[in-house]
């Protein structure tokens, strides 16, 4: 299933650099006000280039709405801080090693200053989301910070769950329940509320600004495409070339994540070889070793898991380009409407 690629890297690299400009005053003027240190270290994160697509996905809605980059600047930027403020906190929960190809923050600072650092470029998101009164009104800006709030709670429900499953050592748990929680946990902040939150920004002012009712078949889009976006993230994290991923091989089995691979392999593995996988899971993560988790792999790739994932992503993308086939709301079409549409197949098909 591949995707136009040009369109889609140069949007996305767009994406990128206006969010960066945005960034860079936004923290220069914090440093200049408050506790400089701070955010030369809250600057590491969102200056590291990652993919954009949350705010290409929003900016690409809002135009698609027909409305103009500058509409979507602020709610794009306060998506891109809430993304990194994410990161940096599952980084230190996680012991992570390796995010967009450098150490983690908690290796470099320690996970008390990651925390920390988290918590500000948390705090840092509400300016932009304030700034949004002038930039687009009163009325649309209270419902993008409805949508963040919706965001927020969402993902760290969705966080809850998959920390709830660790703490308790559950691991007898079948593909609803991992889609369940990805549903809060990444197509909440990765999809659904950047497309709808784009849309807000574009769209006519006042009165005619879209409804809930009107805003809701993009909530079904959004979680189909992110549910293919997440498995395959956890599918690269298996099989991905670490210097183009960007991150640790295997940290997911590291970490024992319960990805839909894992999962599969352990509902099918034989007693023997699903006694000692666990066995491995729930040892300590600095305690693993790394030919235990080479076998691991290997052991998942003889009952199929890895296919069986990657089908996985195959099919909500394409109930998602099914779906966006319809008569969708707001959106004119343009080279913004057609990316959305390839980022449907992009979000299986990219190799980081």
């Amino acid at each position: 299933m591949s995707y136009d690629v040009a369109l889609v890297s140069r949007i996305l690299a767009q994406a990128r650099h206006d969010v960066e400009v945005e960034l860079q005053r936004i923290i220069a003027e914090r440093r200049h006000t408050g506790y400089g240190p701070l955010y030369d270290i809250l600057a590491n994160y969102p200056f590291r280039e990652g993919k954009g697509l949350r705010p290409a996905i929003c900016f690409a809605a809002c135009r698609a709405a027909g409305g103009r980059t500058e509409q979507a600047t602020l709610s794009a930027t306060a998506i891109e801080l809430f993304h990194n403020a994410a990161l940096e906190h599952d980084d230190a929960s996680d012991f992570s090693e390796m995010r967009r190809g450098k150490e983690t923050l908690p290796r470099l600072y320690g996970p008390s200053i990651a925390i920390n650092v988290g918590d500000a470029t948390n705090v840092l998101s509400l300016g932009p989301l304030l700034g949004n009164t002038e930039r687009i009104g009163l009325h649309k800006a209270l419902m993008v910070l409805r949508e963040i709030e919706r965001m927020a709670r969402e993902s760290t429900e969705g966080q809850a769950i998959e920390l709830g499953w660790i703490a308790d050592g559950v691991f007898d748990l079948g593909d609803r329940d991992y889609v369940r929680m990805a549903y809060k946990k990444t197509c909440w902040y990765t999809v659904i509320a950047p497309l709808r939150i784009g849309i807000i920004c574009g769209s006519s002012p006042g009165s005619l600004a879209p409804l809930e009712d009107e805003l809701a078949p993009f909530i079904e889009l959004g979680f189909l495409s992110g549910i293919a976006f997440q498995i395959t993230d956890d599918y690269l994290n298996l099989v991905g070339d670490e210097k183009i991923y960007n991150k640790e091989n295997c940290g997911d089995l590291f970490e024992a994540k319960r990805t839909v691979m894992l999962l599969h392999f352990l509902r099918n593995a034989g007693a023997r070889i699903h006694t000692r996988a666990l066995k491995i899971l729930r040892t300590d993560r600095a305690a693993k070793k790394p030919d235990e988790i080479e076998w691991l792999l290997e052991a998942m790739k003889k009952t199929g898991s890895l296919e069986y994932g990657r089908a996985m992503a195959v099919e909500y993308s394409e109930r998602a380009l099914e779906l966006d086939m319809r008569s969708l709301p707001f959106l004119l079409e343009n080279d913004d409407r057609r990316f959305l549409r390839e980022m449907l197949r992009y979000v299986i098909d990219r190799v980081k």
